[in-house]
Order: C-alpha cells, then sequence, then structure tokens
C-alpha cells in the first residue's frame, strides 16, 4: 500500500496527519492509541482504526498510557478518570479490540508499544492543549510507522476555523454552516466489530484505580461524593436530562444550580467519556425523531422537510456546540489562553485603569480557599466547588468575578480563579474553564458594559441581584450545608454607596 491515506482519509478535516507515509507492509496489528477520547464507541478514532484494520486484515488494539505526574492532577481528577478507564476493556473486546494499559508517558510508551504488537500504523485522537499536542508531535518522531489523529471532542473539525473567534455571534454563522456542509452531525456509524479478532482477548496493565495508590498527586483533593465517573455513568445522566429536563433549559433552566436543571455532563465530555456528536444525536432524536430540527438562528437544517424548530433543542444545541467549540477556538488560536494576557485588549485596559480603586474588602487565599469570605452565596459556591468538584455554569461566572473585588489586582485574580478551578473542578485543566474565566474576569468573548465601575470598569457586573432573578439563593445555600453537614459562613453585602456605584449588582 503506497500511504496511510489510501486507508485513512487524510485530507479530511477531522483528521490530523502527524506522520506520514505507507503502513508497515510486516505490520501485525492497528494500534489505537486512546487519550484524549476514553470510549469505545461513537469515537472517531477508535472507527476508523477498525476500518483501516479490516483493510489491512489485521486487528486492532486499544492502548491507554496513565501518566503518573500530569501537571497539577489530584487523586480526585485521577479517580474519575479512573473509575471510566474500568469501563473499557470490556467495552472494546465487544468491538474484537484488545486492550493494554500502561503506567507511563505516552512519548515513551507509545512506540515500545507500537514495537512491541508490530503495528502498521497508529490512529489516536487529537488535543487541542499543548501538552497533548506535544505528546503526539514526541510520538510521530519517534515512530516509524504512519501516526494520524481524529478529531473526537467537538462537531464541526476546528481546523475549519484558523483564526481567533472573539465571539459567539462571529463563530456561531460559520459553525453551523460548516456542519451542515459537511454532515458533522449526522450520526455515528460504528462499525459493528473489527473484522479480525486475533488480538480481542488482550487485556493487559493494571487496574487503573490500584495504579493511583502509587502516584505522587496531590491527594488532598479528595475523589468527588456525588460525581461518579465512566460512560455508563454520562450515558445515564443523559438520559435523565432529556426525559425530564430539557423543557426548561430554554427558559431559564440553565441558569439555575439544581442538579434537576443541569445536564452535569461537562466532567464527562472533559474525559472523554461520552461525545458531543452523540449528545446532539441524541438530544435531536429525543425531541424530533427524524422529523428534522432547525438550528440556531437558522443557521442549520437537519433531516427532510418540513424542518420543525424546537426552542429548548436549539438552546441546548447552542450551549452544547457554538459554546463549546467557541472555547476550543480559544484555546487552539490563543496562545495566552490560560494566562492574564490572553484576556482582550479593552478588557485588560479598562482592568488596569482601575487597578488601583478602593476594593470593597480583601481577603487572603486561604480565607477564599475555604469559602470564609463574607459573601455567604460565594461561600457556598466554593465549599460545593471544594466537596465534590462540581459548579453549575451561572455560579462559575459569579464565582470569578468576586475574586476581581477582593484581590489586590486582575492579574491576582485571574491566577487564583485559574488555580481554584484547575484544582478542584472535575472538567478543569479545559478549554470551557480557560475561556469561561477569561469572559467572567477579563470580558473575552463578551463586550464592553458601560457605565464604568469601580475596579470593574467596563467588565459585565454580576451581583446578588442578578443571581436573586435567576434562582432561589436560600434554597441553593441550604442544599449545600446539606451536603457538606456544615453551615455556610457569611452575610448578604449591604447595597452600594451611591459613591461607589453599581458595584454589587448586575
Amino acid at each position: 500500500m503506497a500511504d496511510v491515506g489510501d486507508l485513512i482519509p487524510t485530507d479530511h478535516p477531522i483528521v490530523e496527519t502527524y506522520r506520514g507515509g505507507p503502513p508497515a507492509v510486516d505490520g501485525r496489528c492497528v494500534l489505537l492509541w486512546v487519550q484524549r477520547a476514553k470510549r469505545a464507541t461513537a469515537n472517531r478514532a477508535a472507527n476508523l482504526a477498525i476500518l483501516a484494520a479490516d483493510m489491512l486484515g489485521l486487528p486492532v488494539v486499544a492502548a491507554f498510557c496513565l501518566v503518573p505526574d500530569y501537571p497539577a492532577a489530584t487523586l480526585r481528577a485521577y479517580t474519575f478518570m479512573a473509575e471510566g478507564l474500568r469501563e473499557l476493556p470490556e467495552a472494546f473486546a465487544a468491538r474484537n479490540v484488545g486492550w493494554v494499559l500502561r503506567v507511563s508517558r505516552p512519548e515513551v510508551e507509545i512506540p515500545a508499544l507500537t514495537a512491541e504488537f508490530g503495528a502498521a500504523l497508529v490512529v489516536t485522537d487529537q488535543d487541542t492543549l499543548p501538552l497533548g499536542r506535544a505528546w503526539r508531535t514526541g510520538v510521530a518522531a519517534a515512530l516509524d510507522v504512519p501516526l494520524v489523529a481524529v478529531d473526537t471532542d467537538t462537531v464541526a473539525p476546528p481546523h475549519l476555523f484558523p483564526r481567533e473567534e472573539h465571539a459567539a455571534h462571529t463563530l456561531r454563522p460559520k459553525l453551523w454552516r460548516a456542519i451542515a456542509a459537511g454532515g458533522f452531525l449526522d450520526p455515528i456509524a460504528d462499525p459493528a466489530a473489527a473484522v479480525v479478532s486475533g488480538l480481542s482477548a488482550v487485556r493487559t496493565g493494571p487496574d487503573p484505580l490500584a495504579a493511583l495508590e502509587t502516584f505522587a498527586i496531590d491527594r488532598a483533593v479528595w475523589p468527588s461524593p456525588t460525581v461518579r465517573g465512566g460512560r455508563a455513568e454520562a450515558r445515564r445522566r443523559l438520559e435523565a436530562f432529556l426525559d425530564s429536563r430539557a423543557d426548561g433549559y430554554a427558559t431559564g433552566g440553565r441558569h439555575k444550580p439544581e442538579p434537576a436543571a443541569q445536564s452535569g455532563l461537562s466532567p464527562f465530555f472533559h474525559y472523554g467519556q461520552v461525545g458531543p456528536v452523540e449528545v446532539a444525536r441524541a438530544a435531536i432524536g429525543r425531541r424530533l425523531g427524524e422529523a428534522g430540527w432547525v438550528g440556531p438562528r437558522g443557521f442549520a437544517r437537519f433531516g427532510p422537510e418540513p424542518a420543525v424548530a424546537d426552542e429548548p433543542l436549539a438552546t441546548f444545541l447552542d450551549e452544547l456546540v457554538t459554546q463549546r467549540e467557541l472555547a476550543v477556538n480559544f484555546a487552539l488560536r490563543n496562545p495566552a489562553f490560560d494566562r492574564y494576557e490572553g484576556l482582550p485588549e479593552w478588557g485588560r485596559a479598562t482592568l488596569e485603569a482601575h487597578a488601583a480603586d478602593p476594593r470593597p474588602v480583601r481577603y487572603d487565599g486561604r480565607t477564599i480557599e475555604f469559602g470564609e469570605t463574607g459573601d455567604r452565596l460565594w461561600n457556598a459556591a466554593q465549599r460545593q466547588l471544594v466537596f465534590e468538584g462540581y459548579l453549575p455554569n451561572r455560579l462559575r461566572m459569579y464565582w470569578a468575578k468576586q475574586l476581581l473585588l477582593w484581590t489586590v489586582s486582575p492579574q491576582e485574580a485571574f491566577d487564583l480563579a485559574l488555580r481554584l478551578n484547575d484544582r478542584y473542578q472535575l472538567d478543569g485543566r479545559d478549554p470551557n474553564g480557560y475561556a469561561g474565566i477569561a469572559w467572567s474576569i477579563g470580558g473575552r468573548h463578551d463586550r464592553p458594559f458601560p457605565p464604568k465601575k469601580p475596579v470593574l470598569g467596563l467588565i459585565r457586573p454580576m451581583g446578588l441581584k442578578g443571581m436573586r432573578q435567576k434562582f432561589d439563593l436560600d434554597a441553593y445555600i441550604a442544599r449545600v450545608e446539606a451536603l457538606t453537614g456544615e453551615p455556610v459562613p457569611g452575610t448578604e453585602p449591604p447595597l452600594p454607596s451611591r459613591r461607589q456605584g453599581a458595584l454589587a449588582l448586575g
């Protein structure tokens, strides 16, 4: 065979070639390197690996590298991931695919496994963030067989949008037209199983949860007592959301912190235990069957005529697809996506113009991290975050914005928000978290909100008045107290004086 492109459509926008050339003529398998998409089904990378193996008449073996020293990782994050990894040997075996788990770094282990199993080529999933991309580049440099990466984390491949988008409204029309033109929301047709099953019985490696016992990780952040990892749990949550919560999503449900109002899928997306295409298709199928759908603002149409508009579905898909893929674009196209310098120029300028403004109060890092400020709602949010590793989206915004009012500088507020988010959130260290903090603190993907306010300048305010309009604050605080078994300290801050301006309003 002349080239890997004869097996895999390397010119397709979901595929990136890290190393080209022909597959090894004496290859004994196709190696599926699992890293980002930790699922056996609804996985474009797994599907293409199986199809390529079928064309070569070879079996498939899937391999995952459990990195023992991932930067800033915690016992909470590793446990959630390991709970999902435990499901994969059986799930891949159902597709006639073997399974290997190694405790090692990918740039060391994937070349070694390629040689050990005699892989004709390697197929992997794509990553947006620099470390994951560096792993793939490093592996490619050490291989003498092709390595291709397949996008599994978005609906429309991010390479279709080569420039940084500055707001949802600039990306939305391009994105949904691309989705319609490319058929990226068509159902994922999983090949039933690899034709050659010679390696399907391979199951090697330690139990992933047991392996964590030897890792030098942050064990002060305990596993979430309420959110269990794994694809089975992700699918259960998806079905529960579609069964009973989707109708209220467009009419304010997504702003409420009650578990019954949220899909709760963000950690499962982060660990690749569920994918956006399958979730979108499940929502479309549940709401409309095969009748069709008109997308957000009419930018896309799915299914045969006549298309049917569905506002709850449109709102959910706009959050699921537009907002998530705006965050991916930010992480991929802005080299300072995880730094204060990645905030927009207007946002940094207005914050720095007000950097010397008196703060209503200042708190040290310990007071903030332990949720012991004077703001009872904020304390409840922080305590929920520390206890279970999850915050609903609306509260995340309020949580981050308040840090601007309590810290010495906007740089300190940004750095603290990022550190707390990445330490405690189950979906920390993710494009969506980086974009959310940049939006909340510095106006990324937002616009100026005049008039200028103390400390915030032109950054959009978000205070208790606005939060009370969205949900029952007292009921939320009571739920957090029941969750943690401890009273939440603090009071409601007084309304600002005329001199202070609308600092606490929004």
